[in-house]
């Protein structure tokens, strides 16, 4: 870099757009993007004479936004150079368009200037400092996305004969196939007065030049970083007086890092040079005296920032000198962004200089920034592996540690088969984001066991997130801690001590982003003392069952009374939102006192699981007598060791809502009455031992068969015309149904018809008439979750009118049309009736029907939207009217909405008002009100409320039609009548 005597403001603009240059600017306001597809619709509200209020909607009218092609190229340049220098020009192209842009690069000498050069060329500028670094391409093109800048710099090689005084100038030219590149020096095209260029200016001096280069070293295994700044003297004469400045980084905290050492070379203080002070002590700077934002902080007013400053009385020419600091970060605690940890943080740092360069010593140039360095600080990686060091002495097995903080997790004792839990804490202890191996070396627990890592809640078992093949933490922040539940299984087979001296697994973590040779890791270790032998029975009757004896031993498949001692418990009868006493037996088999935990769930006979949604199970004790009493329990009092048949109760609550109450479950029909009953599997489970049972009942819930069919429609409907309804065909009962669906209209005129719609494509809508179903064809209702799902249906006897089957809380959507005959009479009522008729033809079968009223009318008023381009905005179409049109319309651009209202009855429309919405992605044209009724032209309305027959208010445009409008209650639309509105939308 070239240091010169430009002003302090320059100096400061260009650090400023230098320090911008590795992020992409977006404009201040984003014009909308190019393929933006803009709609809207107007609706029009009016009564007839008895009062009936009516409104419509127009059909929908689309532009879409056009691509905007422009960009800016800044800004032009004066630099000073010495005979033979390469110096190095930085500028930037943004793209200010709505879409993507490809950009022709080309650079050159300028003519009519003193020199030419025999190298010029443009580089991107990849780190943004100014400078061509090691890797960073030539180009001679560049593509952009909206809004995104590229920083480019111009290597220019100056003549080695060149001489004091002449100049050389070069042009930087960007061009686009598609649009416009201006020069943002300013309106006129900058220095060359022309757009899309960059003029730079470089004189040929015979004074001190000083060239200058800041870089940044990292020594990652230290934690440290080294500064330096080289300048070199290129001109002609000494420079005298170089001060250097340079502050040392902060963090977010505002704590800087830690000065380790300085250096310099070419200094001496027997020369009169000032040199860096010695570390650990460092220079306080303070900007308002040297008049500089030493630590780029935006602002010029610190007054202690903590750097190093140094001078050297005279830089010969030809002389290079440097200074360097080395400072030191740790990467436990620095952080200058708003993510944990130092890795990936982003340091930047920025020297500045101030030199006599004219040997004047009552001159003194302005100070200068150097280019700005960027250190991206590298991920330090490691983890600790720990107990969590809690419950000292507890002895449930809860997952909690029983013997202090050792880096051991231990459990005082199990019972056998039962699952142990262990929790351990995982932290990470470097610098950045990382996720951990999880694995765990079984040691000596028996043969069989078998681990399992979940959340701490033990409720989510962990996976596999990085696809490394083992079960892993998943992304965990720099210095944040997890606690995580290892679930041991232990084998049915053994118990013991193991000779005395417990068991004794361990967890290691390892890091998996680590890429070294040795990952990060560390270990903790998981202990059991003790296997006990323990167990609990569960049983559907008082058997007095010895201690030891699995009274109803429950097997796959499930089901009840199924087992090595099967039991005899027969199904249990219900009824849609009734309730079931179940009672059971819980036998203590271990050999000390102990609690069990009451839990329920369900089973589709292959395996167990949760309860049917809308059941609820609640656990009641019982009093001498065998009766439920007290409060619902969720955990059973301590019950003795080698207590037998202690009877509870299970309350059973059916769901009120039949489609989860299904009288038929598919699944095991444990009564042979034809249909599946619900298995409700009751679990007993020792919080102190781990010792668990299971038994299986059943539940037969009594069909419920009933169907809706809503809502019943009325509308009006004009002679010759048509009129849509909406209905809802739901199985609200607990039993599957099948209905054949058909719709009549006779009328008091012939010739009335419908058609009855069905959804066959997936989205919620009726789309075709049932009579032109054909066997490939699905038809789709919803779920009582509101899930989208196919319908059978078959039409067996080939009517037209098919017969659907629906589950338990499925429903369809039916859409019949009716369509009036023209010569039907004003005031006729035609009676649509769509019916669901079972097919099943016992009495109990549901059947349905639901009627529409149509009401035959004289005034209908329909409207039709279109638009039009305007791409000067001054009101006036620049071709035709469409619905949706093909011209493209860019941002700045206008668009011309017009809305056509006709009376297509033959009875006055009174209280006519039609309203429009002004389009997302669009602004208001104030001014464009037009408004016309019959043939007359369009006519200019204010945008004021009150004042005519339209107005803007709110983004809502509104329009008072007819001769008689008044904007309180609108005006009237004769028989055959039009009326035209237009207003106008700028794209934003």
């Amino acid at each position: 870099m070239t240091f010169n005597k430009r002003k302090l403001s320059q100096v400061c603009a260009g650090t400023l757009l230098a320090g911008s240059l590795v992020v992409s600017i977006a404009p201040a306001v984003a014009a909308t993007a190019a393929g933006t597809l803009i709609k809207n619709l107007a609706t029009v509200t009016y009564e007839d004479s008895a009062g009936n209020k009516y409104s419509a909607q127009s059909n929908e009218a689309v532009i879409t936004v056009k691509q905007v092609y422009k960009a800016e190229l800044s800004s032009d340049s004066t630099k000073t150079a010495t005979a033979g220098q390469m110096t190095y020009i930085q500028h930037t192209l943004t793209n200010n368009g709505n879409g993507s842009d490809t950009y022709t690069l080309t650079a050159a000498n300028d003519t009519g200037d003193d020199l030419t050069s025999n190298s010029v060329k443009v580089y991107r500028d990849v780190n943004g400092n100014g400078l061509v670094d090691a890797g960073e391409p030539e180009v001679s093109s560049v593509t952009l996305a909206a809004g995104a800048s590229a920083e480019l710099v111009i290597a220019v090689a100056v003549p080695s004969s060149a001489t004091t005084g002449q100049k050389l100038g070069v042009i930087l030219t960007a061009t686009s196939a598609n649009g416009t590149v201006t020069d943002a020096t300013n309106a006129t095209g900058g220095m060359d007065s022309a757009q899309g260029t960059n003029q730079d200016v470089i004189t040929v001096s015979g004074d001190a030049v000083l060239n200058y280069t800041k870089s940044a070293t990292l020594n990652a295994a230290a934690n440290q970083i080294t500064y330096t700044l080289t300048i070199t003297n290129t001109g002609n004469r000494a420079a005298t007086d170089v001060n250097i400045y340079d502050a040392i980084p902060v963090d977010n905290a505002g704590t800087p890092m830690t000065l380790v050492s300085t250096s310099v070379s070419g200094l001496l203080a027997a020369n009169g040079d000032t040199l860096p002070p010695t570390a650990p002590a460092t220079d306080t700077l303070d900007e308002t005296a040297l008049g500089i934002d030493v630590n780029n902080d935006g602002d010029k007013t610190d007054t202690a920032v903590a750097g190093i400053s140094a001078m050297d009385a005279s830089i010969a020419a030809n002389q290079t000198v440097s200074v360097s600091m080395v400072v030191e970060y740790d990467p436990a605690v620095f952080n200058n962004n708003a993510i944990a940890g130092s890795a990936g943080d982003i340091v930047k740092n920025t020297a500045w200089l101030q030199a006599n360069l004219d040997g004047n010593p009552s001159t003194t140039e302005n100070p200068i920034a150097s280019n700005p360095t960027q250190t991206v600080l590298p991920q330090k990686y490691a983890v600790d592996a720990n107990d969590t060091d809690d419950n000292l002495n507890d002895t449930v097995n809860d997952g909690k540690d029983d013997d202090g903080d050792n880096d051991s997790q231990f459990v005082t004792q199990a019972p056998l088969g039962s699952s142990v839990q262990f929790l351990v804490d995982v932290t990470n202890a470097g610098s950045g984001t990382d996720t951990f191996e999880l694995l765990i070396a079984k040691g000596d627990f028996p043969a069989g066991t078998t681990f399992t890592i979940w959340n701490e809640a033990g409720t989510v078992q962990l996976t596999d997130t990085n696809n490394k093949g083992g079960v892993d933490s998943g992304p965990l922040a720099a210095g944040a801690t997890k606690t995580y539940m290892v679930k041991a299984q232990l084998p049915s087979t053994v118990s013991g001590d193991n000779s005395g001296n417990g068991f004794t697994a361990t967890l290691t973590a390892t890091s998996a982003n680590d890429p070294s040779n040795t990952p990060a890791s560390n270990t903790t270790e998981l202990k059991l003392g003790e296997i006990t032998s323990s167990g609990v029975d569960l049983s559907d009757s008082a058997d007095g069952a010895v201690v030891g004896l699995n009274a109803d031993d429950l097997k796959s498949p499930y089901t009840i009374n199924n087992g090595d001692n099967a039991g005899t418990r027969p199904t249990f009868a219900a009824t849609v939102g009734s309730k079931v006493e179940i009672p059971f037996y819980i036998d203590n088999d271990s050999g000390s006192a102990d609690a069990f935990k009451l839990s329920a769930g369900g089973s589709d006979g292959s395996s167990l699981g949760a309860l049917p949604t809308g059941w609820t199970v609640t656990f009641y004790a019982t009093d001498a007598s065998g009766n439920r009493t007290g409060s619902p329990i969720t955990t059973t009092p301590s019950l003795p060791a080698g207590t037998v048949d202690r009877k509870f109760i299970a309350v059973v609550s059916i769901p009120t809502d039949p489609a989860n109450a299904a009288a038929d479950y598919g699944t095991v029909d444990t009564n042979g009455d034809g249909d599946g009953d619900q298995l409700i599997s009751i679990k007993v489970l020792s919080s102190a031992t781990g010792a668990t049972d299971i038994m299986m009942d059943a539940i037969d819930v009594a069909p419920l068969r009933q169907v809706a069919l809503t809502p019943p429609g009325s509308d009006q409907i004009q002679a010759g015309g048509s009129v849509d309804y909406t209905h809802t065909l739901d199985n609200t009962g607990n039993t599957e149904e099948t209905f054949e669906v058909a719709a009549t209209n006779p009328g008091t005129t012939p010739n009335w018809n419908n058609n009855l719609l069905v959804d066959t494509t997936g989205d919620g809508l009726p789309d075709k008439p049932t009579s032109q179903l054909t066997p490939t064809d699905t038809i789709y209702g919803k779920d009582n979750a509101g899930n989208i799902v196919p319908v059978a249906w078959t039409d067996t006897d080939t009517d037209g009118n098919p017969e659907v089957t629906l589950p338990p809380g499925v429903s369809m959507p039916i859409s019949p049309v009716v369509f009036a005959p023209s010569d039907a009479d004003p005031g006729e009522i035609n009676t649509l009736t769509v019916t669901a008729t079972n097919t099943d033809p016992a009495a109990t079968a549901p059947d349905a029907s639901v009627e529409d009223i149509s009401t035959v009318i004289l005034g209908q008023v329909r409207l039709i939207k279109t638009v039009a381009y305007d791409a000067a905005c001054d009101g006036t179409a620049d071709g035709s009217f469409a619905a949706n049109l093909s011209a493209k319309v860019a941002p700045g651009e206008c668009a011309i909405w017009q809305i056509v209202a006709e009376n297509q009855g033959d009875a006055n429309a009174l209280k006519v008002v039609v309203r429009d919405n002004v389009p997302t992605y669009t602004t208001y044209q104030a001014g464009s009100l037009k408004y016309a009724l019959g043939n007359t032209g369009l006519a200019a309305r204010t945008d004021a409320g009150g004042d005519d027959s339209a107005e803007q208010v709110n983004g809502t445009v509104s329009f008072f039609v007819g001769p008689d409008a008044t904007a309180a209650a609108g005006g009237t639309l004769l028989p055959g009548q039009t009326a035209t509105v237009q207003f106008s939308t700028k794209v934003d």
